[in-house]
């Protein structure tokens, strides 16, 4: 042999001897440990997994039949889901189910939205069910791969408003498998991330294998919903599937805001018009060169008079409880201009004397002489005769 041919043989072993050692240690199977044998439908148990991944999601339910019927032979309402530490191990106590098939039964542990690989069956004898024929085990498990998810539709113009709308979720799924899957039911979810309400689902019917069937569920947000909306689906624990939504109230903000607007437009209006209000005209002058307060108080008769122009004189007649005449008010002031008809007045029977008035009115300080007033210190004259009031008080009305 040449040196070229040695040197090539070498090689070639040298190659074989790397190939046939182990590369590391591969990761071990999934297993799954009951803590007891038998137990009876509603009992807890314990169960223990090892070798699954870690951080995976791993559904344990009670199926009779050996599971071979996939969910239909299982009691799916009795289903639990269990997280995986990062060791590969997880241990959690399981409310037995009552299969809806005979047994033998197991307790069937599949890994959520996992490969083929990830389902594990614990034989467990479930006292007090129906013990059947042990069925035919397949080598090919059960599963359903997910082709599609997704909400279609949109929501009506009422939800803009705060009112529930229905969506309809699409949801489609493939039979890979060499066996049917008969009749498993359709749990859809919708809530704030993940979980949430039930939806009430038709049957399903069977899957053949190779077939692809779509299912069309409707989905409805509650009332006043606002933000993100998770909707979840599966088919007795195969194919999970997610989908989201979102939904906005946008004509309830609309309304509150242009309610906010027409608040803040009407009070400022309120102001402005307070601030633009025109001033009361001045009253032109009496005849007689004398102007009276629009309030005079009258102290002999306990009382007020008060004139159109006074404030609050609108509020103050609603609450009189009654008026002067025209002719009392002649008897009480004693002036013939008043129009009474007679346009006479006889003298001495004035209650208040106007002129006595004007002569008080000019002697205050500041205050201007009346037209046909005489200046200076007056005689003292009374403003008001008790005798002409205690006759106009005694005479019949």
């Amino acid at each position: 042999m040449t040196r070229i041919g040695r040197t090539l043989t070498a090689v070639v072993c040298g190659l074989a001897i790397g190939l046939a050692l182990p590369t590391g240690p591969a990761r071990a199977a999934e297993g799954l440990t009951l803590a007891a044998p038998a137990a009876a439908p509603g009992d807890r148990l314990g169960v223990n997994g090892t070798g699954w991944p870690g951080g995976a999601l791993v559904q344990l339910v009670t199926c009779g039949q050996l599971a071979v019927g996939g969910s239909a032979s299982c009691d799916t309402r009795a289903a639990l889901a269990v997280p995986v530490r990062p060791d590969g191990t997880f241990a959690v106590q399981l409310v037995l189910g009552t299969p809806p098939v005979p047994c033998p039964c197991v307790v069937h542990a599949t890994l959520v939205g996992g490969t083929a690989r990830g389902q594990v069956d614990a034989p467990l004898e479930l006292t007090g069910h129906t013990m059947g024929e042990t069925p035919t085990v397949s080598t090919a498990p059960v599963r359903l791969d997910l082709v599609e998810a997704r909400i279609a539709g949109r929501p009506g113009w009422r939800s803009l408003f705060g009112a529930a709308a229905t969506r309809t979720l699409v949801y489609t799924v493939h039979n890979p498998g060499p066996h049917p899957l008969p009749n498993p039911p359709l749990n859809v979810r919708i809530g704030r991330d993940g979980g949430g309400d039930r939806i009430s689902t038709p049957g399903t019917g069977g899957i053949r294998p190779g077939e692809t069937r779509t299912y069309r569920i409707p989905v409805t947000t509650p009332f006043a919903a606002f933000g993100r909306y998770t909707v979840q689906a599966d088919l007795g624990g195969f194919g999970p599937a997610e989908a989201t939504l979102r939904t906005y109230p946008w004509g309830l903000f609309l309304v509150h805001l242009l309610g906010g607007t027409l608040i803040i437009v009407g009070v400022a209006r309120r102001f402005a018009a307070r601030r633009d209000r025109p001033p009361l005209p001045a009253m032109a002058a009496a005849p007689t060169g004398t102007l009276l307060p629009s309030v005079v108080r009258v102290g002999s008769l306990g009382a007020y008079l008060v004139f159109d122009d006074a404030p609050g004189a609108g509020r103050l007649r609603r609450r009189a409880n009654a008026h002067l005449s025209v002719a009392a008010l002649r008897d009480l002031l004693g002036d013939a201009g008043l129009p009474n008809g007679s346009g006479t007045e006889a003298a001495g029977t004035a209650v208040i004397d106007l002129t006595a008035l004007d002569a008080v009115l000019a002697a205050r300080p500041g205050a201007a002489t009346p037209a046909g007033a005489r200046a200076g210190n007056q005689s003292a004259a009374a403003v008001i005769d008790l005798a002409a009031l205690d006759t106009y008080l005694g005479s019949p009305r």
